[in-house]
């Protein structure tokens, strides 16, 4: 079978909540994702504007953070399979996320998972504050979304090969459109209904696996 470029969203994608949420709800001003999210789903915000406003009252230490994270945010089943597969088949996954590096890398050493290519932003956390930095990875401004995002990253990375994109969120919107073979749930799924885009609804990686080795022995992915 032809080696496969899995892309895989972080937040509500290999973690079940979104640890962004976690941490804002616990040390920022809980329910602001609730005001701001309107706008961004209607595009008036971007997802740094929205991120920033998050993170302004955040006050925590990383161990604060990790602890919490680790906690609350869990991680969906079949992760560790997933890669496994990827590795046996000669396929490479790479993370995809807007959230940050500091936990990402947290979550993928718990797992064991941390020889993972990750493309994301990062956060410095700290009593007195969090300072966000976002990646210079995003590269050339998106003509979809006029802003840097996941595509550009994406692009680069492309060696050729069929692309499988799993996510769940606003940010996975523009990037999903580049794959071959999408699984989407949440919000992600909720705005490929919208507009009629095909994907494969998922709970869990084990579904993601199935679903590709079908995938691949149906040709689709030589197409």
């Amino acid at each position: 079978m032809a080696p496969l470029l899995l892309a895989v969203d972080f937040d509500g994608t290999i973690t079940m909540r979104d640890t962004l949420h976690v941490i804002v709800d616990e040390y920022g001003c809980e329910g602001v994702w609730e005001d701001l999210e309107p706008d961004l789903r209607a595009g008036r915000i971007t997802i740094e504007q929205a991120m920033s406003r998050q993170f302004a009252e955040v006050r925590a230490d990383h161990d604060e953070i990790m602890a919490l994270v680790r906690e609350r945010a869990g991680t969906r089943d079949g992760i560790h399979e997933l890669v496994e597969f990827a590795d046996a088949e000669g396929h490479r996954v790479v993370i995809m996320s807007a959230g940050f590096r500091t936990v990402i890398d947290g979550v993928l050493g718990d797992l064991g998972l941390d020889h993972l290519e990750v493309v994301s932003n990062e956060a410095i956390f700290a009593p007195e504050g969090c300072t966000l930095v976002f990646s210079d990875d995003r590269g050339e401004i998106c003509p979809l979304c006029d802003r840097r995002c996941k595509r550009h990253a994406l692009a680069v990375r492309h060696r050729g090969e069929p692309i499988v994109f799993v996510g769940d969120g606003i940010s996975d919107r523009c990037v999903s459109g580049m794959a071959d073979l999408v699984f989407a749930r949440a919000h992600l799924a909720e705005w490929l209904d919208e507009r009629g885009d095909a994907y494969e609804p998922f709970e869990d990686f084990h579904h993601v696996i199935a679903r590709v080795r079908e995938w691949q022995h149906e040709g689709r992915a030589a197409a």
